[in-house]
Formats: C-alpha cells, sequence, structure tokens
C-alpha cells in the first residue's frame, strides 16, 4: 500500500495541503450519517496518510482511533498533528489486528493504488466486527481510451460491488461525486501536479457504505459463512 507513492503524496501534501482527497471531511460526515456510530465505536482508518480523517474525528467525535499506513514519512506527519488516535505501520494487504476488531472502518482514496486488492477486500472484512461498517470512497473505473493497463488497476462499480458481496457485506450508500473529483483535480493542476498513476484514463468518484452481515473467516483466510 503506497509504497511507491508515498514521496508523490508527500509532495501533494505540501502542495494542497492535508486534505489529499476529493471531498474532504463532508464525504466523511456522508458516510457517518449512515452509520450512525455510538460514541466509544472502535474505527481504524486504513491509509490514514498525513491524518486528515483522524484529525477531524478526533475534533468532532468520541471515537477510540487507529490509523494504518505504509508510509513511515506520512505517519510522522500525523503524529505530530493528533492527539489521542493511536498510529500503526501496515499495509492494507495484511493488517496487524485481530478478527472482528473495528466497529467501523475508512480507507478514503486509498485502494485504487493498494497493489493487491482482493487481498486488502479480505483484510477488511477480516477486521470488521459482525454487523460493523466499510467506508470506501475513490475512483472508479470508466474508460482509459486505450490505457488498458491503468484500467485494469482499478475497479469498476460492478467489480466492487461484487468483491463487496461475495465477502457478506450489504451496500448501504453508493454516491457518484464527480464534480468533487474535478474540484481536487483544478486544485492539483494549480499546484503543478496531477492525479498520481490514473492521468489520461476515464475517472469517477464514489463514497460507498456497506455493513457486514454474517461472514466470518477461518484461519485458512478463505471467507465462509457465519452460522445463522
Amino acid at each position: 500500500m503506497m509504497n511507491d507513492t508515498a514521496c508523490n503524496w508527500l509532495e501533494i501534501h505540501d502542495a494542497v495541503g492535508t486534505c489529499l482527497r476529493p471531498g474532504g471531511p463532508a464525504l466523511t460526515e456522508r458516510a457517518l450519517e449512515v452509520c450512525d456510530l455510538p460514541a466509544g465505536s472502535l474505527v481504524a482508518d486504513i491509509g490514514c496518510g498525513a491524518g486528515g480523517t483522524l484529525l477531524h474525528l478526533e475534533r468532532t467525535r468520541f471515537f477510540r482511533l487507529v490509523g494504518v499506513d505504509a508510509s513511515a514519512p506520512l505517519l510522522a506527519v500525523a503524529a505530530a498533528r493528533l492527539e489521542t488516535a493511536r498510529l500503526v505501520y501496515g499495509r492494507a494487504e495484511n493488517l496487524p489486528f485481530e478478527q472482528e476488531t473495528f466497529d467501523a472502518l475508512f480507507c478514503e482514496c486509498v485502494l485504487s493504488i493498494v497493489d493487491d486488492k482482493p487481498a486488502a477486500l479480505d483484510e477488511f472484512t477480516r477486521v470488521v466486527k459482525d454487523g460493523g461498517f466499510l467506508v470506501l470512497s475513490d475512483v472508479f473505473s470508466k474508460a482509459c481510451h486505450g490505457k488498458k493497463e491503468k484500467a485494469d488497476m482499478l475497479f469498476s462499480q460492478e467489480e466492487l460491488l461484487d468483491s463487496l458481496s461475495q465477502r457478506g457485506f450489504t451496500v448501504l450508500l453508493w454516491e457518484v461525486h464527480d464534480r468533487l473529483l474535478k474540484e481536487f483535480a483544478v486544485r492539483m493542476i494549480f499546484a503543478g501536479r496531477s492525479l498520481p498513476q490514473f492521468s489520461g484514463c476515464g475517472l469517477s468518484y464514489y463514497i460507498l457504505v456497506a455493513r457486514r452481515e454474517g461472514a466470518i473467516f477461518e484461519a485458512t483466510g478463505n471467507v465462509r459463512e457465519g452460522k445463522s
């Protein structure tokens, strides 16, 4: 997760500020409206970067927070800003947590740059509690105009929803926010940057909230249905 792009994201952080994703806290709040998590919920931010989402949650909620990132420099930035969140060095594809740990897991504008996306989704499934929530926001592919290798790096809407269904998630919210993606792209351009990795692709931007309902993991890591 972000092993080849951490420097890129640090440069973007310096150029456009700590909100390294379209929509920023507004989309996080949109997801929280759906989740309606109680105070004290254990919430993870996978690919937390410089800690923008965690900082927002520290200021607005009474959650127990954990941030995970594979970039030590970005974690150092986050550590300097945050007060209560626990920060962990780790990768989305191999999370250092026990099964069914979290009430909710956020992964905002990160899944698209994970090398092994199915493995990451397996890990998200493993560490989210039965009845817990998965929040994703990211780009998804519409067309890449001859750039098949880039299109193959992204989920389509159908592929993502099918992947979550196979892992026992029920999608509660799917919204497309292309305007926010365009606004973010403009900010990047004015800062002398472009969207990492996917320039030239026809992209859309989504937010998704799903609830894990019954799927649990065996020791082998394979998904199976929970007992009714």
